[in-house]
């Protein structure tokens, strides 16, 4: 049986921050990238876009961050 690097407790909090960190680092170069190629203002649109992304970009990570550390408790 392997050993998990982390307790528990600790690979648990990781699967907690690590996505919405990784999200809003996701939402930071969209939005820059946004500004840079529409001149400065983003539109409206783009911003509920890229609302929308960031939650399938945070929700997604929580998946697999998740379904990683059950993978890994079950081997």
């Amino acid at each position: 049986m392997r050993t998990s690097p982390y307790p528990i407790s600790e690979q648990v909090l990781l699967d907690l921050i690590a996505p919405p960190v990784l999200a809003a680092i996701f939402w930071f170069r969209a939005r820059g990238w946004a500004r840079f190629v529409q001149g400065g203002d983003v539109s409206e649109e783009t911003k509920g876009r890229q609302w929308l992304e960031f939650r399938v970009v945070l929700i997604l990570g929580w998946i697999v961050m998740f379904g990683i550390s059950i993978y890994g408790w079950l081997t």
